[in-house]
Formats: structure tokens, C-alpha cells, sequence
């Protein structure tokens, strides 16, 4: 106890855990932030800041020990929750699963075995840890991604068996355990499904057609925003409500959030990749803005043992997460966005960077300066407003130049 309070230890200081922090105080935990930036988003609500890394298991033992946390969660981000589910065990902490639960659903290798074993849906593949590739019965093309990565980063789209090899070397570098997913590619459209488990009860609560770009040659397959709800057919709604009940069997997880990366053909779902926790980026907020349900607040009710009634509400609205890039430089500030929110053509707007960042030239996570959300009636609606917010919001490096917004928003959309 902390100034007389339980305290939370959140692990990583995205924007999504700036809201978790601000929940945890609210209800009347002294909250310290463990991240290894020198100034994350959430730091600035948080009671104190610990510079140290998510991914070390026993320093962040250490600093639960020491301060004889009552939490210990990082229900936004996949490798920092391995590391909350270790202490918590070690602890005798609230968890919703194992940190064994933990491991496996942050490997890709580990993941996509044990979803074989269950006869889930997915890419047939190989999990590779050097580049003596042998010949093999996959259908090009491939997509070559490390093994133990969160989001885009290393993720390839290989044609021949020398683009493999190209690729290869990026991915096992990238990866902690020196491993990389070689699987087939398969066409179709991404959507994310947002769920929640509550007593072994699934409730899907949002289909989201994630928009990708390949670039710059490479083919790096990139999200650069997405649009809610995903148009598929009932037959495929029929089998995901399946495959999300056979994930919650085969990976022994209940009473959280979860979400799961899929490419939807037609009828047929094919899991990419699942996580026991909530998506990255906006996901928490437009879940709740279009379904009603407040995900992250329900995933934080089991931690504190305060479980409210579920009651998700499908709302007649388009909406979309619009991601923003610029070219290469010095990220000075934003304009643009204040006059959007006021005339109602965004809905809501985040700022990722500092001014003094550095922004680099490849379309990755790291490099995007700030996102939007955008509601529509119609889809016609909803694009018109997309165009319209990346035409005014304006960038500026720290001479006051103006720095080009690629306007990527209308990819993937129909």
C-alpha cells in the first residue's frame, strides 16, 4: 500500500494503458507505469513512472515485490502481458490465464500448433529459425513474418523461393527467439473480431476490416486504418462464433478480452493469429463507440472483482480508424484536427508524437504520427469525411515547414 492505496503496476505506456491508468485510479489505485521510453503517453497519469523494460521478467518481479503491488496487468499489449501473467503467478495475483497461456499466444509457432491440434482454421505453414530453407509444399505466395512480434513489422509478402530467403534475414533478426512463420497467403479480406469471454460465454462484439498497403517494392504489409463493421456474409458470422469458441477451448482462457486476425473468402475464415487481450492502436475506443460496450473497464472489473452485467449494443453507424503518416523528418506539430473535431467530421483525434521525433520514411507503427476516428451514416458518408480530415490536418516539422500526409484512408475500401 501505497498513500494508503492498492497499488496497479501497468506494463507499457501506450496510449490505450494512459486510459487504463486513469480507470485504475479512479477506483483508488496508486498506479505506477513501467515502460523504458523516457516520455510514454501514459506517463503523464501516471503516479510514477519506472524506466525499465516490459519484457524483463524478474526486474519487473522485483519492483512488484518492492512495492507490494495488489496488480499487475498489460491488457493492451501482447509481450508486456506475458510478462504481467509471470509475476501475477508468482504472486498469487488476479489473472484471466496462465502465463504458460501467455507464452503460446504470443509465439505464432506455438499459437498455430495448437490451433492444428483443434482443428481451427488456418494457413498451412512452417516455423523456421535459419535460412537453409528446404523445399517445400506450400502455394506461393507466402508471407514471411517473425515468429514472436506484435503488428506489421517484418511481415513480407515472397513470390519465389529467393524472396524468402531475403526476407528470412529481416524476420529472424526481428524475432527474440530467432524464429520466422513461412505460410501461405491467403486471399481475401482482413478482419479483426473483437470478443469477449465472460464464464466460457463468448459475445462477438465487432467485426473490423482492417485496410493494408504493401509499399515501397517490398511488399511490407502494412495497416493503415480500418472500417467498422466488416461486410461479410451470415455463414461466415456462423463459423468465426465457432472458431472463437474452439480458441477460448484450446487456449484455456475465460473472463477477458480477445480478439483474432482473419482472412474471410466468401463462407470460409482462416485465423492468422489471435491474442487473450485487446487490440492494439484504437480498438479500445471504437469498440466501445460502436457496440456500446466498454471493453476495457469490463477487462479491468475482473482484476478488481467487480464483474458488471455484459450488455454489447450493435449501433447503426459507419465508422472508421484512419492512421497518419508523413515523409521522413523532424515531427514538429499538428493543425488541422481542432477545427475537424468542432465541425463534426472526426470524431475523435489522437496525437502519437512528440515534437522533436523523429519520423522515418517506412510505413510502420513507429512512424505514425497521430490517428482519427471517423462515424458516418452511410459509406459514402464515411469516405467523404476520410478525404476531407487527411486534406486539413496539417504537419509541421520543427522548422515550421510543412511536412506531406500521405493520404492512405480510402485503401482497401470499396
Amino acid at each position: 500500500m501505497i498513500e494508503d492505496k492498492p497499488v496497479a503496476i501497468v506494463l507499457g505506456g501506450t496510449n490505450p494503458h494512459k486510459a487504463v491508468i486513469q480507470s485504475l485510479k479512479t477506483r483508488g489505485y496508486y498506479t505506477i507505469l513501467v515502460d523504458y521510453l523516457e516520455n510514454p503517453a501514459a506517463k503523464a497519469v501516471a503516479d510514477v513512472h519506472i524506466r525499465e523494460s516490459t519484457l524483463d521478467l524478474e526486474v519487473v518481479l522485483q519492483i512488484a515485490k518492492e512495492n507490494n503491488a495488489a496488480l499487475v496487468i498489460a491488457i493492451c499489449i501482447d509481450q508486456a502481458n506475458a510478462t504481467a501473467c509471470y509475476v501475477a503467478e508468482k504472486l498469487g495475483l488476479p489473472i484471466p490465464y496462465t502465463y504458460q497461456t501467455a507464452v503460446i499466444a504470443t509465439d505464432k509457432a506455438k499459437m498455430k500448433k495448437r490451433m492444428a491440434e483443434y482443428a481451427i482454421p488456418t494457413s498451412k505453414y512452417y516455423a523456421v529459425t535459419n535460412l537453409d530453407i528446404p523445399e517445400f509444399d506450400l502455394q506461393f505466395p507466402v508471407v514471411v513474418k517473425p515468429a514472436d512480434t506484435t503488428g506489421s513489422k517484418g511481415v513480407k509478402k515472397a513470390f519465389n523461393f529467393e524472396e524468402i530467403n531475403k526476407y528470412l534475414i529481416d524476420a529472424l533478426r526481428l524475432s527474440r527467439t530467432n524464429t520466422a512463420i513461412v505460410e501461405e497467403f491467403k486471399e481475401g479480406l482482413e478482419v479483426q473480431i473483437d470478443c469477449f469471454v465472460r464464464d466460457k460465454v463468448v459475445h462477438i462484439l465487432m467485426l473490423n476490416q482492417k485496410n493494408k498497403v504493401a509499399l515501397d517494392g517490398d511488399f511490407e504489409l502494412q495497416s493503415v486504418g480500418s472500417t467498422i463493421p466488416a461486410q461479410i456474409s451470415d455463414k461466415a458470422l456462423d463459423n468465426i462464433k465457432i472458431i472463437a469458441n474452439k480458441l477460448v477451448e484450446a487456449f484455456d482462457f475465460d473472463n477477458t478480452p480477445f480478439f483474432m486476425q482473419t482472412i474471410v473468402s466468401g463462407d470460409e475464415v482462416n485465423v492468422i493469429e489471435f491474442a487473450p487481450r485487446i487490440g492494439g492502436g484504437l480498438s479500445y475506443r471504437i469498440i466501445n463507440l460502436y457496440s456500446g460496450f466498454d471493453t476495457l473497464n469490463h477487462a479491468l472489473d475482473f482484476y478488481v472483482n467487480d464483474e458488471k452485467e455484459l450488455e454489447p449494443v450493435k449501433r447503426d453507424f459507419y465508422f472508421s480508424t484512419n492512421n497518419l503518416y508523413t515523409e521522413s523528418g523532424t515531427f514538429g506539430d499538428l493543425e488541422g484536427y481542432e477545427e475537424l473535431l468542432k465541425d463534426g467530421v472526426i470524431e475523435e483525434f489522437y496525437r502519437y508524437k512528440t515534437s522533436g521525433t523523429i519520423i522515418g520514411s517506412q510505413l510502420s507503427s513507429n512512424n505514425r504520427v497521430g490517428a482519427f476516428i471517423v462515424k458516418a451514416e452511410t459509406k459514402h458518408e464515411l469516405h467523404e469525411k476520410m478525404s476531407f480530415a487527411y486534406s486539413n490536418i496539417r504537419v509541421f516539422d520543427t522548422d515550421g515547414n510543412a511536412m506531406i500526409v500521405r493520404n492512405l484512408g480510402n485503401i482497401g475500401n470499396d
